[in-house]
């Protein structure tokens, strides 16, 4: 089993790029991997299934390492239950409140979304 489709369609200065990634389903159920590809651990950690989830990614590139956890909305504001399910994440993996960062919107690429 694996998961298609990260990470997203990105803008770049010659214009939108999309790029595919096959992840491996791993034993557990909302846990998958690409260790070829230095994605080490991609997990959901809490979802709705209609407004919001909560992933995890370890990522590698070279000899390094570094973990995120990343808060996904439909929404224009997240609700307040994923917002406390975020927090809850981010603390209990040993994020610090300055650590997080709200990514600015931008709609450069929607239209190949929509496509």
């Amino acid at each position: 089993v694996s998961l298609r489709g990260f990470p997203p369609i990105l803008p770049r200065p010659d214009g939108c790029h999309q790029s595919t990634v096959e992840l491996l389903k791993r034993d557990s159920r909302w846990a998958f991997e690409n260790p070829s590809l230095g994605v080490l651990d991609y997990r959901v950690l809490g979802t709705n299934f209609k407004d919001y989830a909560v992933i995890f990614t370890q990522l590698e590139f070279g000899d390094e390492a570094f973990n995120t956890v990343e808060l996904y909305s439909r929404t224009e504001m997240a609700s307040r239950e994923a917002m406390q399910l975020f927090t809850k994440w981010s603390q209990g993996l040993g994020f610090l409140s300055h650590q997080q960062a709200q990514l600015q919107k931008d709609f450069t690429c929607a239209h190949k979304i929509l496509q």
